[in-house]
């Protein structure tokens, strides 16, 4: 026994169904908004890249989405480490302050080079940028380039 609606009727209730699939998919693009591409967050460090050794230094990161300023951020976490020693390195919690500025007071160390990177999650989104700060005048000899893998950042911080 066939199909009710013979061989044509399936052809054309399969036609129909495509065209309703194809038509659903439509709408629920359409819904997600007005097609224009989610923008970024950006993080832009305001950290002075020189210190002495030994002086307090504003940990600072501006966090925005466009030309909004995000206030809400789900985290931003700075990252410290001398050149060559990222397994010890620091996790600070940066507090919001005003205009999606993120800030964490802290005190450098010994005379080197230290690496900073704001692990920012705001919007469902993850971006890490890194910056470098001179501790007084070290021997360029002693800098260790940071070939760290940010993977290993992730899971520090239980990501």
């Amino acid at each position: 026994m066939g199909w009710p609606l013979g061989g044509n009727g399936m052809k054309k209730w399969m036609a129909l169904m495509l065209v309703f699939l194809l038509a659903a998919c439509g709408e629920e693009d359409s819904s997600a908004g007005t097609g224009e591409m989610t923008q970024e967050v950006e993080v832009e460090f305001n950290t002075e890249e020189t210190a002495e050794p030994g002086a307090p230094v504003l940990l600072s990161a501006t966090v925005t989405q466009g030309a909004e300023p995000v206030e809400d951020a789900d985290e931003v976490v700075f990252e410290v480490w001398q050149s060559g020693d990222r397994e010890n390195s620091e996790m600070l919690e940066g507090a919001h302050t005003e205009d999606g500025v993120y800030e964490h007071s802290w005190t450098v160390g010994e005379e080197g080079l230290y690496f900073i990177q704001a692990h920012t999650t705001a919007r469902r989104m993850h971006v890490m940028p890194k910056m470098e700060l001179t501790a007084g005048d070290p021997d360029p000899e002693s800098i260790v380039p940071d070939d760290g893998e940010d993977a290993d950042a992730m899971e520090k911080m239980g990501h």
